[in-house]
């Protein structure tokens, strides 16, 4: 114990209890620094499924690590898309799970996750320099509910949540998927975000 030193002490015999010090959140709006919504990989280890995890199981992720989405990996743990907590209780489950003929507790998140090849990546280093409205209004222009944030070496090391920033933020969304062929058309049509 010789390497540290001894804290001078002080008489408390009139001391008082100090008032409570509530430590509020500084309120966010649109214009705060984007990091601030940033979920950050390195920072906290996200949620992770394989592709043939059920939706119950899933669910069950989710709400054990109070997450709002699951980041799905093939066999190879490799990302292969993600899916939201939204869409692990939509009626969209029950709509693949007709069209597959196939029971809803067989549904997997490969049925329903967005495939990673139609995410969207943005540099951390252009989140470092944005605001909250400025990631909303790419999401809601790209018609995605989520930005990856990546590195320089363009490795994925975080997310922006849409529904995140309208729940913190007790905002509206107005956020349309994107239709890329005439089948992602009719699902649109069948089960909207």
């Amino acid at each position: 114990m010789s390497n540290f030193k001894e804290l001078r002490t002080q008489n408390i015999s009139h001391g008082v209890i100090a008032s409570t010090f509530v430590d509020e959140q500084p309120l966010i709006d649109l214009t705060s620094p984007a990091l601030k919504v940033v979920n950050s990989f390195t920072q906290k280890i996200p949620v992770r499924a394989q592709h043939e995890t059920t939706i119950e199981s899933a669910l069950k992720q989710i709400n054990a690590q109070q997450s709002d989405f699951i980041l799905v990996t093939d066999d190879t743990h490799k990302l292969v898309g993600i899916v939201s907590s939204a869409d692990l209780q939509s009626s969209k489950i029950t709509i693949i799970a007709q069209r597959l003929n196939t029971p809803r507790s067989e549904v997997s998140l490969r049925h329903i996750m967005t495939p990673i090849s139609r995410l969207m990546g943005v540099s951390m280093q252009s989140v470092s320099y944005s605001c909250i409205g400025d990631a909303l209004q790419t999401m809601e222009h790209q018609g995605v509910m989520f930005l990856l944030v990546t590195t320089a070496n363009n490795e994925i090391c975080g997310l922006i949540s849409a529904r995140q920033i309208a729940k913190t933020l007790h905002i509206p969304l107005h956020i349309s998927p994107i239709a890329h062929s005439f089948s992602e058309v009719l699902e649109n049509i069948e089960h909207p975000h």
